[in-house]
């Protein structure tokens, strides 16, 4: 679920077998959408924090997941940014402290050709600035009104988003920038553009918090709660791997797990991640070693899936690539009711 910003992988090309430590690199970023953890102590609900109180064993083994993790070979996409949690980048372990406050300036007005506002929704240590560029131009571009906020940084670091809980951060500062937006335009609904776990946070805000005020809803390497369990890595177990995700104070991720409160709460009684009259595009490619289609795509009654290699010809990308992939762009532009195409 990482930012934009990583390392793409060579198009078209399966990674070559890897030593047991990249292996487990590249495991432990799978880890961020199959640990069965719910959020993070203080800031959900006690009834929901919880279930995330690790046993005495799983305290007593993170000393060495912590000195492993460090250790990470550093060409990995995730060894490099949980090395850095684990050096306090995100605040002190366990304790980051409160949320940074979210900034939604809207510097544009929709259009008749374009009468909703689009607000990007980014990836895990990411932010709203950089996803300007990759996703947010494109469209603008095209004469779309886009806003594109920064959710779930901590103040200690208001840079670095899509770490805090999705339920008790990111999710509630999305459905307060929809309001905003729609306040400050005049607009009766939004359209939300999510990459990565901001795929998630926008899933989850449309259906449970802002029913009736997104619609359209565009996923671009994004989770939607598809059965991802099978990325754990042998080497860990999962109360200890999900002991250094939180440690990390990477909450976010921690709530993506197949079966979490969070989940639970997003499918609802329904058990489906989507709202009727929302219109869904999911985008994923097959060089996505974190969320390709068969991991990003679920079913769902009026829901387009989208490989742009399928779509537009040529080969896969990989999960930081999508995003800055001009044919992603013109299935993103085409989904939001402007000029499409590869």
């Amino acid at each position: 679920m990482l930012g934009s910003g990583t390392r793409p992988r060579p198009s078209g090309r399966r990674p070559a077998r890897r030593s047991g430590r990249s292996r487990l690199a590249g495991a432990l970023a799978a880890l961020t959408l199959a640990i069965p953890v719910a959020a993070s102590v203080g800031a959900v609900p006690a009834r929901v924090a919880d279930q995330f109180v690790p046993s005495a064993g799983a305290q007593a083994q993170l000393g060495p997941l912590g000195d492993y993790l460090r250790d990470l070979d550093p060409a990995g996409e995730l060894g490099p940014y949980v090395t850095e949690a684990l050096n306090g980048i995100n605040g002190p372990l366990g304790n980051p402290g409160p949320p940074a406050g979210v900034d939604a300036p809207v510097t544009c007005r929709p259009t008749p050709a374009h009468p909703r506002p689009v607000i990007l929704v980014h990836g895990t240590f990411d932010n709203g600035a950089n996803t300007v560029p990759r996703l947010g131009e494109p469209l603008r571009r095209q004469g779309f009104c886009v806003i594109a906020p920064t959710l779930g940084a901590y103040a200690g670091n208001p840079a670095r988003g899509g770490l805090d809980s999705i339920v008790g951060a990111s999710g509630p500062q999305l459905a307060g920038v929809i309001d905003h937006v729609r306040a400050v335009t005049g607009a009766q609904q939004v359209d939300l553009v999510g990459y990565s776990q901001g795929a998630a946070i926008a899933g989850y805000t449309t259906k449970v918090l802002r029913p009736g005020a997104v619609n359209r809803v565009v996923s671009v390497g994004g989770y939607w709660g598809a059965d991802n369990s099978g990325l754990l890595p042998h080497q860990l177990p999962r109360e200890v791997a999900g002991l250094g995700l939180w440690a990390a104070n990477l909450r976010g991720i921690a709530e993506l797990s197949p079966g979490s409160p969070m989940i639970t709460a997003w499918y609802g009684l329904d058990r489906t991640p989507f709202l009727p009259g929302v219109g869904y595009t999911l985008i994923a490619t097959r060089g996505d070693h974190l969320l390709p289609p068969e991991r990003s795509f679920v079913p769902g009654p009026g829901v387009r899936w989208v490989v742009p290699e399928d779509a537009c010809g040529g080969g896969p990308t990989s999960h930081g690539g999508i995003a800055v992939d001009r044919r992603t762009h013109g299935i993103v532009a085409g989904a939001l009711g402007g000029a499409g195409g590869c």
